[in-house]
């Protein structure tokens, strides 16, 4: 009975020594599990934050654009009242023209093409409603 007994002791502690091994591997994955479910969701809210600072910005921008066409319908206006005082070789004196001209001249200067306009600045807006 005493070697049965032995045996028993030793084959215990091997199954403890077993077990022990086994719960620390499965610690470990736990561990790695959730680092990477946390590094995850970490990226993710990040990406959210930036996406979300730059709808900011783009709309900014758009508002900022929309200031501009304001402000050139306010000097074209005026412009076109100061040429209606000279004599017709002084350049165009219809606002379209007026436009037109500066325009090219600002384009010449290397400048981007102005394409897109108030109302579909107005429109791309309607999109960025919801950004404070």
């Amino acid at each position: 009975m005493g070697a049965e007994r032995m045996f028993s002791i030793l084959s215990a502690k091997k199954n403890t020594r077993i077990n022990m091994e086994e719960i620390i591997i499965a610690g470990i994955f736990t561990l790695l599990g959730s680092l990477i479910s946390s590094l995850g969701t970490f990226i993710v809210n990040r990406d959210a934050n930036q996406k979300k600072k730059y709808r900011y910005k783009i709309k900014m921008y758009l508002k900022e654009l929309k200031s501009f066409y304001n402000l050139e319908d306010l000097y074209l206006k005026e412009i076109e009242n100061l040429r209606q005082k000279l004599p017709d070789e002084e350049g165009s004196k219809k606002y379209n023209g007026i436009k037109n001209e500066f325009r090219a001249k600002n384009e010449i200067n290397g400048n981007e093409c102005i394409t897109i306009t108030a109302n579909q600045a107005d429109r791309l807006l309607l999109e960025y409603k919801d950004i404070e």
